[in-house]
């Protein structure tokens, strides 16, 4: 075994961890559908050369006699473990099996191969979000698509080395510390924010909250508003991203006032040695917004993108310290109350792509919420697949689906005219119900 200290993101999640119920809302799902002559030992082939090719996933998690420890096995594996389809929808079924629990202390995955009926299988990796980002699960697709290739018989995978280890990243980033001027932007920026962000039309005291339960709502962007709204992000010289999450600022202003925060995913990669490595290297950060009645959209977007970039310029501070080292007057603010709402965009999802196969993403959701609301904005096409986890404790469904459609009303009108007053947008909102 080689002992590293765990990256910044791996402790955060890690800690949090200790102090979760089971099922944990950091189990994350990636799951095809597969259809044809699947060539089951190529397969496991194929998966045993990815783990062998990437460390995270033959590691284990625990405390160390200096802190939490990764624990790296160079012979660890990771094996498939084939099953009969247990029956039940699709969706349903996957979301119980990504259910069960993960010992941490041993390996951050579980891989599951089911027949669901012939010439029809359902492939499922489980694991960890401290082992995992969504950059990882396109280096996924990618790798495993070559590899599988390989073994099936085709050319050479031709995959370059993956770089440094996560553990080799996380003594790196120890060793270089936090700058003392990231954390005091982050302590001006954050200063007399709200504490919470809610969606809900009816605000829910946060002692009301029975526990983490999850449901998801949603809906789409069609290509004619997704075009309109990478007009508009041109238009105003920002980025369909910047744009969104404004809507979804707006759409919590509504109910909150002009000041909210919204959460952010940022990714540590953008060096060379890093941008091949599987593991978590994204980290959650808190976005400020201004959102006065008086202003126009555009305007408002104006100054989220120049947040937004501040944010970027100060990214490698750790979400957990963010939330530690902010102070209010009513004390320490815990980092969960940071962003409890939060939304991702993925304009360019990737694909499992097996030779002589038809392979289909099943995006499953958790049983558990990771926030009150997560918002992810899949591009499809023109437009966007939408589908909002929600925590069940803050919201009804019905309540759900209202906030998407406020949403989509917001960005529809937005993009139509950035100009629109966000006084005129409020009233539109509180239309719908």
């Amino acid at each position: 075994m080689r002992e590293y200290p765990q990256t910044f993101e791996q402790e955060s999640l890690w800690i949090a961890e200790q102090f979760m119920a089971d099922p944990s809302p950091f189990l994350e799902t990636w799951a095809q559908r597969i259809v044809g002559p699947l060539d089951v030992p190529a397969l496991e082939r194929a998966l045993a050369t990815l783990v062998e090719r990437h460390a995270v996933l033959r590691t284990g998690f625990t405390l160390g006699e200096q802190g939490p420890v990764q624990c790296v096995d160079p012979s660890g594996t990771v094996p498939l473990e084939r099953l009969p389809w247990p029956g039940g929808e699709l969706r349903d079924t996957l979301r119980r099996a990504g259910q069960r629990p993960l010992d941490l202390a041993v390996s951050p995955a579980r891989l599951t191969l089911y027949d669901r009926a012939p010439g029809e299988y359902v492939l499922l990796l489980q694991i960890h979000h401290v082992a995992v980002d969504d950059a990882s699960l396109v280096l996924l697709d990618h790798e495993l698509s070559a590899l599988y290739a390989e073994e099936a018989g085709g050319g050479p995978a031709g995959l370059a080395p993956p770089g440094l280890s996560l553990g080799e990243h996380a003594v790196r980033a120890r060793k270089a510390g936090i700058a003392p001027d990231d954390l005091a932007f982050w302590a001006g920026f954050l200063d007399g924010a709200p504490a919470l962000a809610h969606l809900p039309p009816v605000r829910r005291p946060l002692a009301a909250r029975r526990g983490p339960v999850c449901a998801c709502v949603r809906t789409t962007v069609p290509a004619a508003l997704g075009d309109a709204v990478r007009a508009a992000a041109r238009a105003l010289r920002t980025t369909p991203h910047v744009l969104m999450s404004t809507c979804m600022a707006l759409t919590a202003a509504a109910v909150n006032g002009e000041d909210v925060v919204i959460g952010s995913p940022v990714s540590r990669r953008g060096e060379p040695d890093l941008d091949a490595v599987f593991g978590c290297l994204t980290d959650l950060l808190p976005v400020r917004y201004l959102v006065p009645a008086t202003a126009t959209f555009g305007e408002v977007c104006a100054e989220a993108k120049r947040r937004s970039l501040d944010v970027l310029r100060h990214r490698n501070v750790p979400y957990a310290r963010i939330g530690g080292g902010v102070t209010r007057e009513r004390g320490v603010l815990s980092g969960e109350h940071l962003a409890r709402v939060c939304l991702v965009l993925d304009q360019a999802p990737s694909r499992l792509e097996l030779p002589g196969l038809r392979c289909e993403r099943v995006h499953v959701g958790g049983a558990s919420a990771k926030f009150d609301w997560l918002q992810y904005v899949v591009a499809d096409g023109g437009g966007w697949d939408v589908r909002a986890d929600y925590a069940t404790d803050y919201f009804t469904e019905d309540e759900a689906a209202l906030v998407l459609r406020q949403w989509l009303t917001a960005l529809t009108a937005a993009t139509d005219d950035p100009g629109v007053p966000v006084r005129e947008l409020f009233d539109r909102l509180a239309a719908l119900g």
